[in-house]
C-alpha cells in the first residue's frame, strides 16, 4: 500500500513540476500495427498515453470483460530513445512486454503517425488518437 501511496505521490508530483512546453509525442496514440520478424499483426485495442515529461500509461480493451485496463508507468526520453516503468506487474499477459520495463527508439514522428522500435525487435506503428 505504502509503494503505491509514493507511485501515486511521485506521478502529482512530475505532473505539477512539468514545463509547459509540448513535445510531439505528448497525448493518445493507438496501437495500429505490430511487426516482428517480417509479421504484421492488426491492432485496435492498445493505446499509449504519452501524459507530461515523465507519466505514461497503456490501455488495453479487452472485449471478454468489455472493459479497459489501464497500466501506468513513468517515462523517460533522451533524444529519440524512450524508456518507460511500469509501476505494477499487472496484465502485463496481455502485452507483449517480458516485463515492467521496455525501451523504445522513436522511428518516425511526423503529425499523427509514430513508429516505435522496441529493443525486444518489435515494429510499433500507431496514430494519434
Amino acid at each position: 500500500m505504502k509503494r503505491y501511496i509514493f507511485v501515486l505521490a511521485a506521478l502529482i508530483l512530475a505532473i505539477a513540476c512539468n514545463d509547459i512546453s509540448h513535445s510531439p509525442l505528448d497525448g493518445k496514440w493507438q496501437l495500429k500495427t505490430v511487426e516482428k520478424n517480417g509479421v504484421t499483426t492488426a491492432v485496435d485495442t492498445v493505446w499509449y498515453n504519452f501524459q507530461s515529461s515523465s507519466v505514461f500509461s497503456l490501455q488495453i480493451y479487452v472485449l471478454q470483460w468489455d472493459s479497459v485496463l489501464n497500466l501506468y508507468g513513468l517515462k523517460t526520453q533522451t533524444d529519440n530513445v524512450i524508456d518507460i516503468n511500469l509501476i505494477e506487474e499487472a496484465y502485463l499477459d496481455m502485452i507483449d512486454w517480458n516485463g515492467t520495463n521496455r525501451r523504445f527508439t522513436i522511428d518516425m514522428i511526423e503529425g499523427d503517425k509514430l513508429k516505435l522500435l522496441s529493443a525486444e525487435g518489435y515494429n510499433y506503428s500507431f496514430i494519434k488518437f
